[in-house]
């Protein structure tokens, strides 16, 4: 009888592994399951620190990832590493995201962050100079580097017995990136998230819209092995856009999660509904056996619409805050909790994403970065939230409203000329009288002036 209850045990336990991530895989040697991976955040330096994942996770993330790790730093030094590493018993399931280019390192270092992460993935996608200058990211995806990563992540895979995914960016030709791509699975990696720009240069990252019809192309070549579309997400639409077009096994959101901490409970909402619809057109369909090959093509046509909707995960238990300024301060809660896990680079960072409406509208921007604690930011968006609810009450500072006044001119035709005006009229009026303007041999105007001197004679 026994027996017979930890088998049943067992069979629940492996039942719920399959329900909370369908496209799991396991590759050789065995290692644990993928953890659930339909709603990512992606990794940000300075910004997917302790408390916003968080935030995040109760808000519809299922995975998040940590800021970029230094696998080299992360060996060597342990302050560095409980610093990078800061989690929680909610924070999960968590991915190490490490940089680095060689291979015994960053073994060390995966070694370190297993017993705490549910995967390791390594950084091929990093454009920033700093990855140019210590040659990792996406600086490793040059051919002539195809054998040092390939020997990285089979290095990783053989020896860890957490998953090895990789982060990657579009090489200059589609079926380049299918070849290398089709290598990394053959080398152990057992997730790739696909940021779908090309890799660009030091000083140039963007290069426009993601191309997600790669994405697509990408994972029709790879089969089961799970694919995560990184790029064009800015809000819940775009998540259920992205998972149609692309067929990929989830999303990953870093822009748009920044903006909207709960992007991904709005996209699972915004698919109960259409879920549903679909369900109950399948359902009919079937019931209409007199149609024949119509019937069939119908049928097809309305799976393939379901599919990508069935990934979603259900929305949070949480209800999210009705206003950005409340998710800001539900995240300055989680930074008060976790006082040590934000610095106040990244707080001010956050609230400025979230709240950018609302800084700009009440001519607040200026006072955030004028903040020196967490306690001063959480006054100004409690300040911005009173505005919010009542404009009324907001009084404008003159010298903001001139210089909100001044910007809007500088965007228009001729504005310059205009600013030099209101300028020397404002100057006129507090004792700057004489105004001289003389042009050097470059014909470019130099505005000087003199103070009025009243003597007694």
């Amino acid at each position: 009888m026994g027996k017979i209850g930890q088998m049943s045990s067992k069979k629940k336990q492996k039942v719920s592994q399959q329900l909370s991530s369908p496209t799991a895989v396991s590759l050789p040697p065995p290692r644990k399951p993928l953890p659930p991976h339909q709603a990512v955040l992606a990794p940000m330096v300075g910004g997917s620190e302790l408390a916003f994942r968080l935030l995040a996770r109760r808000h519809g993330a299922q995975l998040c990832y940590t800021p970029m790790i230094y696998s080299n730093r992360f060996v060597d030094d342990e302050a560095y590493r409980r610093a990078e590493l800061r989690s929680c018993a909610a924070d999960a399931p968590l991915v190490a995201h490490f940089c680095g280019n060689e291979p015994k390192t960053l073994l060390r270092a995966a070694r370190l962050a297993e017993p705490h992460v549910a995967a390791v993935d390594l950084n091929l996608g990093c454009p920033q100079r700093v990855a140019h200058a210590g040659h990792f990211g996406s600086y490793l995806l040059d051919e002539c580097d195809r054998p040092l990563v390939l020997s990285i992540v089979r290095t990783l895979a053989t020896h860890l017995r957490v998953p090895v995914f990789c982060k990657i960016r579009l090489l200059d030709e589609l079926e380049e990136t299918l070849r290398f791509c089709g290598q990394l699975r053959e080398a152990g990696c057992a997730l790739i998230a696909v940021h779908a720009r090309y890799r660009g240069s030091a000083t140039r990252r963007r290069d426009g819209p993601a191309h997600l019809e790669q994405v697509a192309a990408i994972k029709q070549a790879l089969g089961e092995l799970p694919v995560l579309s990184n790029g064009n997400v800015r809000e819940a639409a775009d998540v259920l856009d992205s998972l149609s077009f692309t067929a990929a096994d989830g999303v990953m959101s870093a822009e748009g999660a920044l903006d909207h901490p709960a992007l991904f409970h709005h996209a699972a909402v915004r698919a109960l509904p259409m879920r549903k619809r679909l369900r109950k057109q399948l359902r009919q369909a079937k019931a209409d056996t007199a149609a024949g090959d119509a019937c069939a093509t119908k049928l097809k046509h309305l799976r393939a619409q379901l599919r990508p909707l069935v990934r979603v995960p259900p929305p949070a238990l949480r209800e999210p805050p009705s206003s950005l300024v409340g998710l800001a301060l539900e995240y300055l809660d989680l930074v008060d909790e976790h006082s040590a896990a934000s610095p106040l680079s990244s707080v001010r960072f956050h609230v400025r994403r979230m709240c950018s409406a609302g800084l700009r509208r009440f001519a607040l921007m200026d006072a955030l970065e004028e903040t020196r604690t967490t306690a001063q930011v959480r006054h100004l968006v409690e300040q911005l939230s009173k505005y919010e609810a009542f404009p009324e009450s907001y009084v404008p500072d003159s010298a903001e409203e001139r210089k909100r006044s001044e910007q809007a001119v500088r965007a228009s035709d001729g504005g310059h000329a205009l600013l030099k005006e209101r300028s020397m009229a404002r100057r006129s009026s507090s004792g700057w009288s004489t105004f001289h303007i003389h042009r050097d041999e470059s014909c470019m105007l130099r505005w000087s002036c003199a103070r009025r001197i009243h003597c007694a004679l």
